[in-house]
């Protein structure tokens, strides 16, 4: 920027992040594991290795917003925080 220095504040020529964020609508996301007809959505799913999975990934906003979802990844493991990891979903580009 050219002009001259003083001790006064700069204002900045873009809108900052912080004010952004206020004005956008929170998202809300889910993956929903479903039974094998897909008629009824499974609370607490139990899964072996090597078996079909029905899983719905959905993201919804209020009020509704012509929205996609796209999946990158999605591991299953024992627990949160534990190895191994089975790779459910794997984006390669």
């Amino acid at each position: 920027r050219t002009g001259s220095v003083s001790s006064g504040a700069i204002q900045p020529t873009w809108v900052p992040f912080g004010s952004t964020v206020t004005h956008r609508r929170p998202l809300r996301f889910a993956l929903d594991a479903y039974d094998s007809t897909w008629s009824s959505r499974l609370h607490h799913p139990t899964y072996s290795l090597g078996e079909l999975i029905n899983v719905e990934a959905s993201v919804g906003a209020d009020p509704p917003l012509p929205l996609r979802l796209f999946v990158d990844e999605c591991v299953a493991t024992p627990s949160a925080a534990t190895w191994p990891k089975y790779r459910l979903i794997a984006h390669n580009g």
